[in-house]
């Protein structure tokens, strides 16, 4: 259960702390599982730094257009139009990155449960046995202990 938790921790954290898009893989063999975060760098802009630019191009088209300068004005449009695809380019980047975590996180966690029921089935099935081996066990030894009075009582 610890594992889970820093996994969705550190999950969580990665996605709070960058533009990244995060892929969880889970390997099981036999009782051990261990899960692996791989990291792919995605090239966006934070979410503030590209409303920043398009806030900074709209101030810089008012500007050009309050001086009636058209070459500017021009400038500015273009400007603010490429800064306005930038910021749209990063919000999706931003949604995408933070659902990939979070289907990360989910499929760990249904596969650690699954995991966690089989080393519980696989418990119980191995106490089971024990109980089995102890009970033989004490058969045979029960069994032993009656024959040796017997041949103690022959002679």
């Amino acid at each position: 259960m610890k594992k889970i938790l820093i996994l969705a921790s550190t999950a969580t954290l990665l996605f709070a702390t960058s533009c990244k898009k995060n892929e969880t893989v889970v390997t099981t063999d036999g009782n051990d599982t261990l899960s692996v975060v791989k990291t792919t760098e995605t090239t966006t802009l934070a979410n503030d730094e590209a409303k920043a630019k398009v806030d900074k191009a709209q101030a810089d088209l008012d500007a050009a257009i309050k001086k009636g300068d058209k070459k500017a004005e021009a400038a500015a449009r273009q400007a603010l139009a490429d800064a306005n695809v930038a910021w749209e380019k990063t919000k999706t980047a931003v949604n995408n990155a933070a659902q990939d975590v979070k289907e990360g996180v989910d499929n760990t966690v249904d596969k650690a449960k699954v995991a966690t029921e089989n080393a519980k089935q696989d418990m119980k099935e191995a106490a089971k046995d024990t109980k089995e081996s102890i009970n033989k066990a004490a058969d045979d030894t029960k069994e032993t202990y009656n024959k040796t009075l017997e041949n103690l009582k022959a002679k």
